[in-house]
This record gives C-alpha cells, structure tokens and sequence, in this order.
C-alpha cells in the first residue's frame, strides 16, 4: 500500500437546524426509529424508553442556541444511540437519517478549546469542511469526551 495514502475515517454526519455534526461511527451504539410519544418517546422532555432501556438525549438545538425559541422539531423519526461513561444511554433525536462517510483524518482541523468559549461550545473538537455536488458543508465534530464530562456535571 502506498505510504502517502492518508487514513480514512468512517464518520456519522446529521444535520441538526442548519449545522451539520460529525461523530467517528465507532461511537455510535446504533441508529433505530425513534419511537413516538405513545411507545415512549417523549422527545420534548429529553428521554427516550427503548424496550427496557432510557436514553437520556442531548439537546443540540439549545445547547448551541439555534434560534430564539430554538427546540426540538416535532418530529424527530431518527434516533442515534450513543454508549456514555458508566453505561448510561445517550442519544440525539434526529429530523433526518444520518449519513455514513469515508472521510480521510487530514481533512479535520483542531477547535482551539480557549477558555473564551462557553462549555458547551467545547463539546465541538474538530472542523472539517467537504464538498459534495459543488456544494460545500461544514461539519462539526463531536468531542463525546467533552460531552459527557459535562453531563456528569449537570446532573
């Protein structure tokens, strides 16, 4: 193989409001429908019941401001499962399906993580930017360490 061949990484990008996130897929646990409010998903107040399982979701659209009044969509079919520090079950409701991409490593640039930036804006730990069909998409990659250091703190 030849040695000026970058690494590619196999990445989950979403999008959530008008941003897209990134997240390395071996993070994800998986993607499921997300179940209604009937068959416990009960979205707006942050949690899903999957079988025996809550997933505690994180809530991007607030966490990063999008909008005045920015919550979630009312519906959100898609549910991205995520494994946090001891054991617990973490998910973001999605409007859309996520995609899968090979993206190479060299393509991610490092977010500085001044302490100029509010905590939850460090959750962000790369920045990527690819073209797909002549249209550029920024991607902001998830730092899940981050994440959930502060959720261990807020609760």
């Amino acid at each position: 193989m030849d040695n000026t061949t970058s690494k590619v990484a196999k990445i989950i990008t979403f999008k959530v409001a008008d941003h897209w996130f990134a997240l390395p897929m071996d993070t994800v646990l998986k993607i499921v429908n997300c179940p209604s409010p009937d068959k416990g998903g009960i979205v707006n107040l942050g949690m899903v019941q999957l079988g025996a399982h809550t997933i505690h979701l994180l809530d991007l659209y607030n966490t990063f401001g999008f909008g005045t009044n920015a919550t979630y969509p009312d519906q959100t079919p898609f549910l991205l499962v995520l494994r946090g520090t001891q054991q617990k079950l973490w998910g973001f409701a999605l409007e859309n399906a996520p995609d899968l991409l090979d993206l190479p490593h060299t393509i991610f640039k490092s977010v500085s993580t001044d302490k100029r930036f509010t905590s939850k804006k460090q959750w962000i730990s790369h920045i990527a930017i690819i073209s797909e069909q002549d249209i550029n998409r920024t991607l902001l990659l998830l730092d899940l360490k981050a994440i959930f250091q502060n959720e261990i703190v807020a609760v």
